[in-house]
């Protein structure tokens, strides 16, 4: 049966106008490419213009070219607007297929389907009964199928099943079908359990090809486009089950735990269906591995490891035979794995065409001739070019922020400290433009800790501490203890380490920042959002004379209550996530700082009186919690 877009997602998405800036021609917008501008002073109306440009976010994102190479998709954003747009690559005016007003639902991630057709992924928020007395707010997702030229109506190609609040789970695109793709799916008859069906793009119709496993949430097939991995979740713990070629058999080879150093990460396979390539750690370092599913209990073989930090991202996989070429970052600056000598070749010669930057590879196309590529500097929020491999040519498309072009913009500079107890961390300082490190001197500060806090700061551009260091502030994005990307020893320093260290590691970078000269320190603020939100509170709580301000967003601010709440399925954290991360509350006591883990004095107040502090402040905002 054929699924339209509910009537309140049909309100929502509503033709609007392309921003001007990025205009109707294929021609580049404005300056010699790849050269970012020196560091200059911005001022007056200057900052103005710049700050409410960086404040609207991005106007190109998302862009990504269709499998025959003649078209690209982009999401294009407005001051009030977002959409998804096509556009020929040889030129002309984009094509807006959808829009939406950003009040109620978001263009989250869109990829082509086939040279005629596109998914689109929306967000949006929702509330969900966990029980018949529980009740949880929610991001729900949905998956839009959309012909390319503009015609028919948006499908929705998710199904009303209960508890199914992700519906966008594509497992595999069936690039040589062209009208059917592999999606995961709450099962109508367990609806707490996933399986595959493959569904028609064009009426919504589904057939059953993988039934469900005990608690599997994720799959993965292989290039023969046969469903051969599942993750599953229970009480705390994964199960990686895998399936012969023959789709025979599925065996569990291997249980681990959340955050657990013996976590196997699966990412897909190349042409050889015995062979599935896997991030697993050794030795404290996160790496890309290989298994041989033709063994009983097989074991990582390395094949390639991080010189520093962890690896991260997906596969890149060719387009002619489905093989796998590299690993590609998810983030601009990230480390590129590439074992196949074309992709070797490809990286070395992008590399030389524009030196000094973060060039990401994001995508092949057309039987591995076009290559679409994301290109950064430090201070240059960068912009999409195209490559014709055959032509040798590197062609730009758009600029991620066209009201930026040629702007001098803040830069990041990278800080490494050693914290208190010795622990060696790694952040980025972002100063006003025209500022070097050795020329600031007694700048005001922001400390901006990410969310997560299992996640990482980067030396890619972002609009928060690009927005505030243009207004004259120094910003401290540090990658404290409990942050990713930085090794085992930093992750696992902070786990259950909420308002102690993990507190500390920014104090450290305070006092760092105040020993060189840089920042003067009795003029700082803390900044954060999630868990930045909480330590935002916990700064001006716990070292109420450190901070002259805080702003928290989205911020849990009683730990005890999210652990309650947590515990008892009233949240959509999990209860083993939660005790990992914080604690548990049948069995944990207060906690002191570690031994001459601290100068703040917090450990002669009672945990209690650190609580009440907290939430008094958050009580003037909003006591609700989202994810971490």
């Amino acid at each position: 049966m054929r699924r339209a877009v509910p009537d309140r997602a049909r309100r929502a998405l509503l033709g609007h106008a392309l921003p001007a800036a990025l205009g109707g021609s294929a021609g580049w917008p404005g300056k010699v490419w790849g050269q970012t501008p020196e560091p200059a002073e911005v001022a007056g109306a200057a900052v103005e213009r710049l700050c409410a440009a960086i404040a609207r976010g991005p106007q190109l994102e998302q862009l990504r070219l269709s499998p025959d190479g003649r078209q690209f998709a982009a999401l294009i954003r407005s001051e009030t607007h977002s959409q998804l747009a096509v556009r020929a690559l040889a030129g002309g005016p984009w094509r807006p297929l959808m829009a939406t007003d950003n009040l109620e639902f978001q263009l989250s991630w869109l990829v082509w389907a086939s040279p005629e057709r596109l998914l689109l992924s929306l967000r949006y928020p929702g509330s969900r009964a966990l029980s018949p007395f529980n009740q949880a707010d929610t991001v729900e997702t949905r998956l839009l199928s959309l012909a390319a030229d503009g015609s028919g109506t948006p499908l929705n190609l998710g199904r009303p099943v209960a508890g199914q609040i992700v519906q966008d789970q594509v497992v595999d695109l069936l690039p040589e079908d062209g009208e059917h793709i592999l999606l995961a799916q709450r099962d109508a008859r367990l609806a707490d359990q996933t399986g595959v069906y493959r569904v028609n793009l064009l009426t919504g119709a589904r057939r059953l090809v993988q039934d469900s496993l005990p608690h599997v949430q994720a799959w993965l097939s292989d290039a023969q486009h046969r469903v051969r991995v599942g993750l599953a979740y229970e009480e705390g713990r994964f199960a990686l089950w895998v399936c012969d070629p023959e789709r025979q058999r599925w065996r569990v080879l291997r249980h681990f735990g959340h955050l657990d150093a013996q976590a196997l990460q699966p990412l897909g396979f190349g042409l050889d269906p015995q062979r599935l390539y896997v991030l697993a750690e050794a030795a404290g370092r996160r790496g890309l591995y290989t298994l041989d599913l033709s063994q009983a209990e097989p074991e990582p073989q390395a094949l390639r490891l991080p010189s520093e930090g962890d690896l991260g991202g997906q596969l890149l996989r060719s387009t002619r035979d489905g093989e796998a070429l590299g690993l590609i970052s998810a983030d601009l600056g990230g480390e590129l794995a590439a074992w196949d000598p074309g992709l070797k070749a490809l990286l070395a010669g992008i590399e030389q065409a524009l030196p000094g930057r973060s060039n990401r590879l994001l995508q092949l196309a057309r039987r591995d001739e076009l290559y679409l590529l994301l290109s950064a500097a430090n201070g240059d929020p960068g912009a999409y070019l195209v490559g014709d491999r055959q032509r040798g040519s590197l062609e730009p498309l758009g600029e991620r922020y066209p009201e930026l072009v040629g702007a001098a913009l803040p830069r990041k500079h990278a800080l490494r400290l050693r914290a208190r107890d010795g622990l060696v961390l790694q952040g980025f300082v972002s100063l006003p433009p025209g500022l070097r490190p050795e020329q600031a001197r007694n700048l005001p500060l922001v400390v901006l800790p990410h969310g997560g806090p299992q996640a990482q700061d980067s030396a890619a551009f972002d609009d928060f501490s690009a927005y505030i260091a243009l207004r004259g502030h120094a910003v401290l994005q540090l990658n404290f203890r409990g942050s990713t990307g930085q090794g085992r020893a930093v992750l696992e320093a902070g786990l259950q380490r909420w308002g102690l260290e993990m507190q500390d590691d920014l104090e450290d970078g305070v006092a760092e920042l105040a020993r060189r000269g840089w920042i003067d320190a009795r003029r700082v603020a803390i900044v954060g959002a999630s868990y930045g939100g909480y330590a935002a509170l916990m700064g001006v709580a716990k070292t109420p004379r450190l901070y002259r301000g805080a702003m928290a967003l989205a911020a849990p601010s009683d730990l005890v209550e999210l652990l309650r709440e947590t515990e008892h399925g009233r949240t959509l954290f999990a209860p083993a996530a939660a005790a990992r991360q914080i604690g548990r509350l049948a069995t944990d006591r207060p906690r002191p700082c570690r031994p001459r883990a601290s100068r703040c004095g917090c450990c002669a107040r009672s945990a209690a009186t650190i609580s009440s502090a907290i939430c008094r402040i958050a009580a003037r905002s909003s006591r609700r919690w989202t994810s971490f």
